[in-house]
């Protein structure tokens, strides 16, 4: 098998919160967030300031994951730069974190 070239790969989960939340301090090349499958509402990201879409035109509504949902990889150095808000705080998060160094 061919190697990827990633030395690091860290996964974890995100308690989710009705209030927005930083996620941790995580080094990264490459990160997939992936709302869980069995929460109940949905989950937003976004940065600082993430909001819940709530039928107003704004700057800080974040991108909507419905259950079970992912984002695909978006290239960032590291996953603190998102932070997610939720409809229910029982709505969690999963992540992958890939590195190179």
């Amino acid at each position: 098998m061919p190697s990827l070239g990633y030395n690091t790969i860290t996964t974890g989960e995100v308690s989710g919160s009705t209030s927005a939340k930083q996620l941790p301090d995580v080094d990264a090349d490459s990160i997939n967030i992936r709302a869980a499958s069995t929460n109940a509402g949905n989950v937003y990201l976004g940065g600082s300031g993430v909001t819940v879409l709530d039928g107003t035109t704004d700057t800080t509504t974040g991108l909507e994951l419905d259950a079970g949902q992912e984002t695909g990889w978006i290239s960032v150095p590291n996953l603190s730069l998102f932070y997610i808000i939720c409809n229910n705080a029982g709505d969690d998060i999963v992540y992958m974190a890939l590195t190179t160094a």
